[in-house]
């Protein structure tokens, strides 16, 4: 009799998630950030016109649903009148996680632009709420 026994982690080979956020707007425009989990809150940030993209990366929680949101803030003069609560992630019903997730989410003066992988164009999918 032969008896073949597999065994793995849930994260051991799970290539961790990841949501990019860059600064499209326009130079000197700066793009202030809140991001934040249903586990973890990464405090209030800003991010500086075309500079290297700040990333987040996790794995999902298993039983539970892995949400991100970020609030995205900017205006002229840096006064920053024009806000979006953006889910940027969310993990749907499994039992298995998600690994190696991409989202890519670009502020841009018209509105917030969005890419599930970084070969395809980014798509505008909101406009600022002032």
């Amino acid at each position: 009799m032969l008896v073949f026994i597999t065994c793995f982690g849930l994260n051991q080979a799970c290539i961790k998630n990841r949501v990019v956020i860059l600064n499209l707007l326009a130079p000197g425009r700066i793009l202030e950030y809140h991001c934040y989990s249903n586990v973890d809150d990464l405090g209030v940030k800003r991010l500086d016109f075309n500079a290297t993209p700040f990333i987040i990366e996790f794995h999902d929680e298993i039983p539970n649903l892995t949400k991100w949101n970020c609030i995205f803030r900017q205006g002229p003069n840096n006064n920053m009148e024009y806000s979006y609560d953006v889910q940027v992630y969310k993990a749907g019903p499994r039992l298995i996680p998600r690994c190696g997730q991409l989202r890519v989410w670009a502020a841009s003066i018209d509105g917030i632009y969005f890419a599930r992988k970084y070969n395809i164009p980014l798509v505008r999918v909101l406009f600022w709420n002032k």
